[in-house]
């Protein structure tokens, strides 16, 4: 082999699985070996006789030091900012730490000390732990983006979760393979703290109040956001709210009580009464969300996810809304946030269940509307792959169309004067997706939903003097001189 088709057969290798192959290569075939260690001193690169085909091309390759690859966590003597949770983690004494003592994780990292510190891009998460005798608790790691399998011992101000009893923990755990699911619930908090500082739910030191229902949603949040406190720097509180309507509503409340003061948080039991009338659903939200809002801190957050999204997004569909409607919900509508709009129930059901949490189901939920519309899911899935998922991501784009369309909306809104009457040929010359908006802002004062189809003739209305439109409980809109006016009942 000559030179030139050595170095060109250098050239072509990259991958580890490249470099293994023509090692192997190197150890089969003597006169490759030889023209290798030629090329090696004609570059005046050291090597041992002894030394295997693979560690000779990466000699070639300038990829020694690649081979002393190391595979442990940052081990760290003063203290710092855990990469995962946001903790300030302590200086850890006469036990250099090498992960954090609130959520267990640590830093992957791939050089020798000395070298450039560059991690893998990986937390090494917790899987599994063991009793060891005079070692104490060992816990199990696997690198979440390298898949590396480590174990080290947990110091003695670690938070271990009590209910695991480590002799019936199966350190084989690392070995069975994940589902994307599993992998999505493993970083979910993570994503949450980046959710709230790319969106700016909140600013560190503002007051939120997580609404906890006692469900899987609303549990989960509750539970993230104590663990990212140290990131998010919100001042958590956790409220519960009794609608009355159920017997077992009381001893719920009761259990997010007592899980919030376990954690430390300050907990308001609420209690609203709900009256006699048609839309139940309604009027109890209604009632929640101004005994909520009544205590008076900054947000409020809200357990909503991917899935209530789509279902949302769905509902409104089926009603005919428009871009208003079908934006579905929003991450911040000040005071509500919901850091886990962009999460699907199955990665909140995993995560949980990876935390040995417990919740309730409310029985009310299959019968009502809603749950109504989470049947019709796994039919859409079955037609569509990632319904879910798509139904949500259609609500985002519409929302920041919706935004643009409301900004427009409120400039044609000034130079119309609507204060004395809409001028109906300014209004009919407008984009009829501007007109209806228009439209809509001009009989917001009726108190009952005005819908779009009674609407959208006036866009085409040709009417004389005196003429009506009737938009219903006796609110009616009248032309007279060339403009629309809005009486109420008379």
């Amino acid at each position: 082999m000559t030179k030139e088709e050595l170095q060109s057969l250098l050239s072509e290798t990259r991958s580890r699985g490249e470099v293994k192959n023509l090692g192997r290569r190197v150890d089969r075939e003597p006169k490759l070996r030889a023209a290798m260690e030629s090329l090696a001193r004609t570059r005046g690169k050291w090597f041992e006789p002894d030394w295997s085909g693979k560690r000779l091309v990466r000699l070639l390759l300038d990829r020694e030091g690649e081979a002393r690859i190391r595979t442990n966590p940052i081990h760290r003597d003063g203290g710092f900012q855990c990469a995962y949770c946001g903790e300030k983690v302590p200086a850890g004494g006469a036990m250099v730490r090498d992960h954090c003592h609130l959520c267990l994780r640590g830093l992957h990292v791939d050089q020798t000390p000395g070298d450039r510190a560059a991690d893998c891009g990986g937390i090494l998460h917790p899987v599994a732990m063991e009793l060891a005798g005079r070692a104490g608790v060992i816990i199990h790691y696997r690198c979440d983006a390298c898949g590396h399998r480590w174990r080290g011992r947990a110091h003695p101000e670690d938070a271990i979760p009590p209910s695991l009893n480590p002799s019936d923990i199966d350190v084989q755990a690392a070995e069975r393979p994940k589902s994307a699911t599993t992998k999505a619930a493993r970083t979910l908090p993570l994503r949450v703290l980046e959710s709230i500082r790319r969106q700016r739910l909140w600013q560190p030191g503002q007051t939120v109040l997580v609404a906890v229902s006692g469900g899987l949603d609303s549990t989960v949040l509750m539970e993230v956001l104590v663990q990212i406190q140290g990131g998010h720097g919100g001042k958590l509180e956790v409220a519960s709210v009794d609608h009355g309507l159920r017997p077992e509503s009381v001893a719920e409340v009761a259990q997010v009580g007592r899980r919030a003061r376990q954690l430390g948080l300050p907990f308001h039991g609420l209690s609203v009464s709900i009256g006699a009338g048609g839309n139940l659903q309604a009027r109890a939200r209604d009632a929640r969300r101004l005994a909520l809002t009544g205590i008076g801190l900054d947000r409020v957050a809200l357990g909503h996810h991917q899935n209530d999204q789509a279902e949302t997004v769905l509902y409104h569909l089926l009603r005919g809304s428009g871009a208003k409607g079908l934006r579905g919900m929003q991450a911040s509508d000040q005071p509500w946030v919901r850091p886990l709009l962009n999460e699907s129930r199955e990665t909140l059901l995993e995560w949980a269940k990876s935390q040995g949490l417990s919740w309730v189901e409310d029985p009310s939920n299959p019968a009502s509307q809603r749950g109504q519309l989470r049947t019709l899911m796994p039919l859409l899935d079955a037609i569509h792959g990632g319904a879910v998922s798509a139904l949500a991501r259609s609500a985002r784009i519409l929302s920041r169309e919706d935004a643009l369309l409301a900004s427009m909306t409120d400039t044609v809104w000034q130079d119309l004067d609507a204060g004395t009457g809409l001028n109906l040929s300014d209004l009919q010359a407008l984009h009829p997706a501007i007109c209806l908006r228009v439209l809509r802002r001009f009989v917001a004062p009726c108190p009952h939903p005005v819908r779009a189809d009674q609407l959208e003739p006036i866009q085409y209305w040709n009417p004389q003097g005196g003429a009506s439109l009737d938009l219903g409980s006796g609110w009616v809109i009248r032309f007279r001189n060339g403009h629309l006016f809005l009486h109420p009942p008379e």
